[in-house]
């Protein structure tokens, strides 16, 4: 019997050892790229160039959300907008200007949502985290963010008549012209309905820590650097008994590779221990956020939790995704991530939508009146012409009805990122493949094309596995499930190994 335990006790030592070595790389980007998630607005003036990412991530006919739409404003000037920021263009898109003077510096501060025009030639435009409004005279953008005075993300924009109104994640801020002071308005649910929050988002805020607010964030953080120690001294205390043998045999002094083997499985075990079950929660909570066990939880709605940052009255709290007015029905249409709202006015009770195109979880993309009664409508799931009167909808491309969709986890389907209608025929523009369209489309000028991207957008992209281009694709689609089990083995392995062999000695 001693002997078997004696086995086992090897056995799981070897399990975190070499686990915890040959997994230590990916560990290292999961700490630094998390950490970074979490100071988004902070970090957003930081960019890198896309020459030193996979091909992937290259500009190649407008692809990669480089452009959501556009708008005329001029017979002869079209502003194209998106995630590569504003540019001026002509009716055949053969010249092209940067329209971004006056925007903020970075990649991140530069993805452009909206832009509008008044009946009086103004030129508003909602960016990431800014409003800003056009300055004819001085050729620039002045920044109206001060008006609105939120921390919180900018989402969308709409102009009907003479008001304004500028959409958070979690407000609509209405403004009459001259649009020198906004009034913020929360907004109600439909009349019967219950507030509720989907634990896909709690989860999500929970792995981030926003859940609990700043302080919550601030121990993610220092769950993030516990790692980030963890692997460092791991790796230390792997290779510092090698450096040691080898000294004795020369007959050099060991001191002080013995102290750094000590201090190293001090502060090895010590903060693995005391944060032990905090990091078996984090790494959980993120294992549910991608499929398979994401499926498991994407339609199941809780009450807010009461002491977080949900225990709010205002029923929308960061679902607000997009706005704009039907001209012809005389309401506002509102996006959430609850689905589609109709409002008579931003102060009333809304109606619920039924019967809308497929729509992604990741968000709506193209949202533009056609006509009368019909709407083009696209996300991740397809672009689709929908009539809102006859309640029905039809692929842009095909004609054919959507298929319905059954539960499960989001399904990418001809993923549309952009939309414009304001050439001589229509342009698509698909995520991977770019722009579509029956008329020609020149390449992207060298001053787009080779744009950068910001740390943010590539540490999301590493803290996902999608950056690893040179795995297999089924690993990369299960890269979160996958390295999620072996921390997990890792963290437990290592728990046992200090309970039975450093936490009696200390």
């Amino acid at each position: 019997m001693g002997s078997q335990k004696k086995r086992k006790r090897k056995s799981t030592g070897k399990w975190h050892k070499w686990l915890g070595l040959g997994f230590s790389f990916f560990i290292l980007i999961f700490a630094f790229s998390g950490i970074i998630l979490n100071h988004r607005k902070a970090l957003s003036t930081l960019d890198i160039p896309r020459s030193w990412l996979p091909k992937n991530y290259q500009y190649t006919n407008w692809n990669n959300a480089s452009v959501k739409g556009s708008l005329k404003i001029a017979p002869d000037s079209v502003l194209l907008y998106g995630g590569n920021g504003i540019w001026l263009t002509n009716a055949n898109l053969s010249s092209f200007k940067s329209f971004n003077d006056g925007l903020k510096k970075g990649a991140d501060n530069r993805i452009t949502n909206h832009i509008i025009k008044t009946d009086d030639n103004l030129l508003f435009a909602v960016t990431t985290f800014d409003l800003y409004q056009y300055d004819n005279r001085g050729k620039q953008w002045i920044s109206f963010s001060d008006k609105l005075n939120t921390p919180e993300r900018l989402v969308d924009i709409a102009y009907h008549n003479d008001s304004l109104v500028v959409l958070s994640r979690s407000h609509a801020y209405i403004s009459l012209s001259p649009y020198n002071t906004f009034e913020k308005v929360t907004l109600q649910l439909p009349k019967g309905e219950k507030h509720q929050v989907s634990l896909f988002k709690t989860l999500w805020t929970l792995h981030s820590g926003e859940l609990f607010g700043n302080i919550g964030k601030f121990l993610i953080d220092l769950l993030g650097v516990t790692t980030i120690i963890l692997c460092i001294t791991g790796i230390l205390i792997f290779i510092s008994p090698k450096l040691i043998r080898k000294r004795r045999k020369k007959n050099l002094s060991t001191f002080g590779f013995i102290k750094l083997l000590r201090r190293s499985i001090k502060w090895h075990n010590k903060p693995g221990a005391t944060l032990f079950f905090l990091l078996l929660l984090l790494c959980l909570s993120g294992m549910f956020l991608r499929p398979p066990l994401l499926i498991s939880i994407i339609y199941s709605k809780h009450h807010p939790l009461s002491f977080t940052t949900q225990d709010k009255k205002n029923p929308y709290h960061d679902k607000l995704r997009s706005i704009r007015y039907d001209h012809y029905t005389k309401d506002w249409l509102l996006y959430t991530s609850d689905g589609l709202l109709a409002y008579k006015e931003l102060d009333s009770s809304p109606l619920k939508v039924e019967n809308t195109p497929p729509i992604s979880v990741m968000g709506l993309q193209v949202f533009e009146q056609k006509n009368s009664t019909e709407w083009i409508i696209g996300s991740f799931s397809g672009l689709y012409i929908w009539n809102r009167e006859q309640e029905t909808s039809k692929d842009y491309f095909t004609g054919e009805s959507p298929q319905p969709t059954n539960p499960g986890p989001p399904i990418i389907s001809n993923p549309t990122s952009g939309f414009s209608s304001d050439f001589t025929k229509d342009i698509t523009f698909h995520y991977f493949n770019g722009a579509q369209s029956e008329m020609s489309i020149p390449a992207m000028p060298p001053e787009i094309k080779h744009a950068n991207m910001s740390l943010w957008h590539i540490s999301l992209e590493a803290h996902t596995g999608r950056i690893y281009t040179f795995l297999p694709e089924i690993v990369i689609v299960l890269f979160i499930p996958i390295t999620g089990t072996l921390f997990l083995i890792i963290l437990i392995s290592g728990y046992i190994v200090y309970r039975r062999r450093y936490r009696k000695r200390l």
